[in-house]
């Protein structure tokens, strides 16, 4: 409150009160820059939110996907070698009993879906 254009002396002489008033300007305007994060409460810089925030089509996200990793294809989708999707299948059907967990996910349910994939061809 210093440097508030309503609280500083009037008898000081016009250049400290423009100096004062250009310390406030750059105050506030900082003070402006910032927002709340919605998940943490604390602080972000407005102009990096609003960057992160933008959108992107279906078209830019492929291009800017391509450009970061080189791959052009769906990143969400891998093709494995019919001899190793073969090996894993097996190595399902005999441990069969033993993988409890795979209800979460996880490697053992990504083996039952390689497995499912395997014997139906």
């Amino acid at each position: 409150m210093k440097h508030h254009p309503d609280t500083v002396d009037d008898q000081g002489d016009e250049k400290t009160r423009q100096k004062s008033q250009e310390i406030f300007m750059k105050c506030r305007q900082a003070l402006e820059g910032l927002v709340e994060c919605d998940d943490t409460g604390k602080c972000l810089i407005r102009t990096e939110v609003e960057q992160f925030a933008r959108t992107m089509s279906d078209e830019e996200f492929d291009s800017w996907f391509e450009e970061e990793t080189g791959h052009s294809s769906n990143p969400f989708q891998f093709d494995l070698d019919p001899s190793i999707m073969r090996e894993v299948a097996s190595m399902h059907e005999d441990m069969e009993g033993s993988h409890g967990l795979d209800r979460d996910g996880g490697m053992w349910h990504l083996a039952s879906m390689i497995s499912a994939a395997v014997k139906s061809g």
